[in-house]
């Protein structure tokens, strides 16, 4: 198994609920750059829409903390999360769920009406029969 990153950062008013660009198997899925319905799918999407790929689990967790790092400044509501749980907490469950070959998806509001959908994807994948983007075996 290996792991493909992600990210979708735009406007949230994008990001509609039934939309097919958003559906596997649409026509519009395949040049779509907003997160699809079901994190699976992104391994559908053209093989230039992989941020990164990763054997280790724990380089693909990196990966979403440098991602978290560039943007928390940027949230929406920062005082509002100051129960959040902290960094350590976050990467060591991301870390968990991907060697159990989970998904990990993280997401935050941003300043502006912007979204950022960050996703570390398993491939293969167990939820679906997506064949890996960038052609590499299991």
């Amino acid at each position: 198994m290996h792991f493909h990153a992600y990210l979708y950062r735009g406007p949230g008013e994008a990001i509609k609920p039934f939309d097919d660009a958003r559906r596997l198997g649409t026509p519009q899925f395949q040049t779509a750059v907003v997160p699809p319905e079901a994190t699976s799918a992104w391994l559908g999407r053209p093989a230039r829409t992989v941020q990164g790929t990763w054997e280790d689990p724990a380089d693909a967790v990196t990966w979403l903390a440098q991602q978290y790092a560039d943007i928390s400044d940027l949230r929406l509501h920062i005082d509002q999360q100051r129960a959040a749980p902290l960094m350590g907490t976050m990467t060591g469950n991301a870390l968990d769920t991907l060697k159990r070959g989970n998904d990990v998806v993280w997401a935050w509001w941003l300043r502006g009406g912007n979204f950022i959908d960050l996703a570390v994807v398993c491939c293969p994948n167990r939820d679906g029969d997506v064949r890996c983007p960038l052609g590499l075996a299991g």
